[in-house]
């Protein structure tokens, strides 16, 4: 696997060199993002002389001959000590961590992917090479919309919600569809009106997700397609479905397209048609990435916390869905959780968490999205969440129940009322 992926990204082989000649460097990070920048290291001759990581489960473990630490075992390193931040959805959050426990020079991991030559055999990721591609585009992206946040609007990803309809009923969803008594589509002419508010206004989306739901149950999903493409400021299009659904010819024609890319969670029995719709993707060319899902996080739940704002910001800034624009009835939400949990009326309306699409002109709409895209460091939602970080315990995936679960509401977090 080779990547060249910015020219915008200085200084690359400078980089290098000058950490070869360190004393050694810190990796903070050892999931699928973390063994992609350990074994690049090793292979580059850098000497790695501690790891560290947020998710606890792995604390005391030993991994690549190092035994991860939890940062508040850092306070004992030399400050002065190049930390490499691996994390390819946290990134932010913990560079404020490293800033807080002192560390001087902490380096974001661009420039080892900007010069990645790897073989899946020499580290241990369970993503498969099309999935490693995209990550690390969405990562190198991040990065550099980060640092170009005062001159251009640029994000990772937008989800639009164009159902909340599924196919199935799975009773840990972390969308929260098992909690809508009465599901309904999104309004294809809201939802038009919002796509066109939404790319409008921002410079550039990296991905562009269609999401339920069961997106494919969308009967005009191949309009929305339609339209996205007469844009050209972001990079793909992904349909994310579960394998129950096989789309019909003309809607397999419209999907039949560079830009569209299926992501496909395998559920075992429950993908009753996974096979024919990878058949027919194949059979199309149509680029696709299916993965066998056992278990998902416990984060599918309406929880009532008493958490302090400093815990809260931990709980958002190590979650993976802290940069998760979501589309709902032509509002913005930060989070999927956010967006659902508002719309069931599960969580008081919080101002802050939303940007209204239609409220406001271009440039008032642009600075609300900058705000609540950079600068928010916790969501009001986030006290009813369980949280998506990597310390949430596991629960099997796909459990189906008959009916919609009923769900308390909470009716108060930080004087924010109903």
């Amino acid at each position: 696997m080779l990547y060249q992926f910015s020219e915008d990204i200085e200084g690359v082989e400078k980089t290098f060199e000058t950490l070869q000649k360190e004393n050694g460097v810190i990796v903070f990070g050892t999931g699928n993002c973390g063994a992609l920048v350990i074994a690049a290291l090793k292979k580059a001759h850098i000497k790695i002389i501690a790891l560290a990581d947020n998710n606890d489960a792995r604390w005391g473990e030993k991994y690549y001959g190092f035994e991860v630490l939890p940062p508040s075992n850092w306070q004992t390193f030399d400050k002065s000590i190049p930390v490499i931040v691996a994390s390819d959805l946290n990134f932010p959050y913990i560079k404020r961590q490293l800033k807080y426990l002192g560390f001087a020079k902490i380096l974001d991991c661009d420039f080892v992917f900007a010069k990645l030559d790897l073989e899946l055999s020499e580290c241990e990721v369970n993503w498969s090479k099309e999935k490693i591609k995209q990550k690390i585009d969405t990562y190198m992206f991040s990065v550099l919309a980060q640092k170009q946040k005062d001159k251009y609007l640029k994000v990772n990803g937008i989800d639009l919600v164009l159902t909340e309809k599924c196919s199935l009923k799975c009773k840990d969803c972390s969308n929260l569809m098992q909690l809508y008594a009465k599901p309904i589509d999104e309004d294809f002419e809201e939802l038009i009106a919002s796509i066109d508010t939404f790319l409008t206004t921002v410079d550039y989306v990296h991905e562009i997700r269609l999401i339920g739901g069961e997106p494919l149950m969308y009967k005009k999903i191949d309009l929305v397609i339609e339209h996205l493409l007469t844009y050209n400021n972001y990079d793909r299009i992904n349909i994310y479905t579960n394998g129950t659904i096989v789309p019909n010819e003309h809607k397999m024609d419209v999907f039949e397209n560079a830009n569209v890319f299926f992501d496909i969670s395998d559920y075992g029995k429950h993908s009753r048609n996974l096979q024919r719709l990878i058949d027919e993707l194949e059979k199309r060319n149509i680029r696709y990435d299916s993965k066998f899902v056992t278990s998902w996080q416990d984060c599918g739940r309406i929880v009532k916390t008493n958490r302090t704002n400093e815990e809260n910001k931990a709980i958002f800034g190590n979650c993976c869905e802290n940069q998760g624009l979501t589309i709902l009835h032509g509002k913005l939400y930060l989070c999927p959780f956010s967006a659902h949990a508002t719309n069931l009326k599960a969580i008081p309306l919080s101002p802050t968490d939303i940007v209204d699409l239609e409220a406001q002109d271009e440039l008032q709409l642009k600075d609300q999205i900058k705000r609540l895209y950079f600068n928010t460091e916790f969501l009001e939602a986030c006290r009813a969440c369980n949280g998506r970080h990597p310390n949430v315990s596991q629960v099997e995936a796909a459990v189906q129940v008959k009916k919609p679960l009923e769900y308390e509401r909470v009716t108060e977090t930080n004087n924010v009322y109903f």
